[in-house]
């Protein structure tokens, strides 16, 4: 009986495992459910970005320039008949268009900022944090100094807007004194995480930041962790495959 208990046992469970496993086929069901739900909010994150950029332009840019050949045409007609009101109105119109192509260049920022194709992730995230009203450190791979690396732009760009949003949630929120960002992983993962030393008791509500965050994760099959007990501190920490 002695000898033959290792042989009951991988009997044992291979019927247990027989019995109480997945039917066929279960877990790419599950899978697939998985990919259908992050690609239907990859879909509403990505309208909800169109409209935002619709917004931006039609009430931003397009009505400024707008403007500008409005003050343009009146200064053409009042050219002959009154020269310093058609200059004061040519220098409003050039006042306006600098104001249109400001706008203009902080939408196509929030689609893809620049930095990111011109100098990397970590230089783009060294000026979100620079930029953050509350004192902001950034740590790359435990190292301030430690290169990451580029990856794929579509992950980097998650990255960036998730930090974004992170830092922006704090500002609002927390109370914080200090905020801290956390860039590393593999070759294979980049995660991020951003910490704060606030009130804590943050909230994912739908439609909120946090609902944004992880809805940018999941986009690329990734996934976010939330943190933030009564009191702090509050650490968001996402990871998205490369």
């Amino acid at each position: 009986l002695v000898l033959q208990l290792p042989t009951v046992a991988r009997w044992q469970a291979l019927l247990a495992r027989a019995l109480l496993g997945p039917a066929p086929g279960a877990e790419l069901a599950v899978r697939v459910a998985e990919l259908t739900a992050t690609r239907a909010a990859a879909l509403d994150a990505h309208g909800a970005e169109l409209r935002r950029i619709e917004r931006d332009l039609h009430d931003g840019a397009q009505a400024r320039i707008a403007a500008v050949i409005m003050q343009l045409g009146l200064a053409d007609q009042l050219r002959q008949r009154d020269p310093n009101a058609a200059d004061e109105l040519v220098r409003k119109a050039q006042d306006t268009a600098e104001a249109a192509l400001g706008e203009l260049r902080d939408v196509v920022r929030g689609i893809y900022p620049p930095v990111l194709a011109d100098r990397g992730l970590t230089s783009a995230i060294s000026a979100l944090a620079a930029r953050s009203p509350i004192p902001c450190t950034l740590d790359v791979d435990g190292e301030a100094s430690a290169p990451i690396g580029r990856r794929p732009a579509a992950v980097e760009a998650a990255a960036y807007f998730v930090i974004a949003e992170a830092l922006t949630n704090a500002t609002k929120h927390s109370g914080a004194q200090q905020l801290r960002v956390g860039l590393g992983g593999t070759a294979e993962v980049l995660t991020v995480e951003v910490h704060d030393d606030g009130v804590g008791a943050a909230v994912e509500a739908e439609g909120g930041g946090l609902a944004g965050i992880r809805r940018r994760a999941q986009a690329l099959d990734g996934r976010m962790l939330l943190s933030s007990p009564p009191g702090g501190p509050t650490v968001v920490r996402v990871e998205l495959p490369c």
